[in-house]
């Protein structure tokens, strides 16, 4: 199979930014098109644009010129909306990061990540940052 869209779901964390990471260099290799996606489900306004911003700062840093790619904002469930975007955007590979959050804190948390493998439309491939997971 060939991947020539991949999905970068992005919560603004470390393990996030190591999931662009590896999509970059899967994207260099295959000439792929990346599509960073955040989803905002916070009630707090203007959350969305301040994502948007960091989003821009992180792809001037991880992402080289001659990759073609877009940043998305979206509201809602992020699990959903992921999903979403995946099947609606055409893309074949989604590539994101999970926090290893174990016992009760994934309980109440829920893991986006463990969620999106179980009900996408396309492969996952799912980074863990094990330094994330340290440092709480």
């Amino acid at each position: 199979m060939l991947f020539t869209r991949l999905l970068i779901p992005i919560d603004l964390s470390v393990a996030s930014r190591e999931a662009l990471r590896l999509a970059v260099q899967i994207g260099m290799r295959l000439g792929a098109r990346l599509t960073l996606l955040h989803v905002d489900n916070s009630p707090i306004p203007g959350g969305s644009s301040e994502a948007k911003s960091a989003m821009h700062r992180w792809a001037a840093l991880e992402i080289p010129e001659s990759l073609h790619f877009q940043i998305i904002v979206d509201e809602g469930v992020p699990a959903e909306r992921i999903n979403h975007h995946a099947a609606d955007g055409e893309h074949d590979l989604v590539v994101m990061g999970t926090h290893g959050k174990q016992g009760l804190e994934r309980v109440i948390l829920g893991s986006v990540a463990e969620l999106v493998v179980r009900t996408c439309s396309v492969p996952v491939l799912v980074t863990h940052d094990r330094q994330d997971n340290e440092e709480d």
